[in-house]
């Protein structure tokens, strides 16, 4: 099936919303490499020694030892692969999957909606990143968990922030249809 017979069927078969939800979806998966490379740049070029203090500072303020320098690294590489996967998603998702609604809005209103975007997807990215966290901190001392892909990047590298994207998906796309690309009184849809 070539891709205009696709389309042609999902505009048939398939309501405006729930073409909406397919598109968040597949805007949501070309993050997924946006994040995994950011992952994948920061384990790689940033040694686990570089945030020694700020490893022992988070260790002393919440009186938590086992924190480990590969640990810190980590939790920054996911804080910043979510950063980025957020900001990349939001061009997509303003011009594509919501795109029919920020045509119709007439304030213009780019910045407000990024920053209601960033904030809805923030709340879905603290779940995100507990999610990956925590299932990076409970395999990684697996020895399939921990088997090397490139360097440090570790196969738990992968897998961590996968179950966390997942985790957040449904917050995100519901706030972001009913508030941030909400549906103007003069939007047909």
């Amino acid at each position: 099936m070539e891709l205009i017979g696709v389309r042609r069927f999902l505009r048939t078969h398939l309501s405006i919303e729930q073409r909406r939800l397919i598109k968040f979806l597949v805007v949501g998966a070309s993050g997924v490499p946006v994040n995994l490379c950011t992952v994948w740049l920061v384990t790689t070029f940033l040694p686990p020694d570089a945030l020694a203090g700020l490893r022992d500072l988070a260790a002393d303020l919440f009186d938590f030892s086992p924190l480990t320098r590969t640990g810190v690294r980590d939790i920054v590489a996911y804080g910043l692969a979510i950063a980025v996967s957020i900001f990349t998603n939001y061009l997509l998702n303003s011009a594509w999957t919501w795109g029919d609604r920020v045509a119709a809005d007439e304030s213009g209103g780019f910045i407000w909606r990024l920053a209601k975007f960033y904030l809805v997807s923030s709340v879905a990215a603290v779940v995100q990143l507990g999610t990956s966290t925590f299932v990076s901190a409970s395999v990684r001392s697996s020895e399939l968990w921990n088997t090397v892909i490139s360097g440090e990047f570790r196969l738990y590298h992968a897998f961590s922030p996968v179950v966390g994207i997942l985790a957040g998906l449904t917050i995100n796309f519901v706030v972001n249809n009913l508030w941030t690309f909400r549906r103007r009184s003069n939007d047909g849809a």
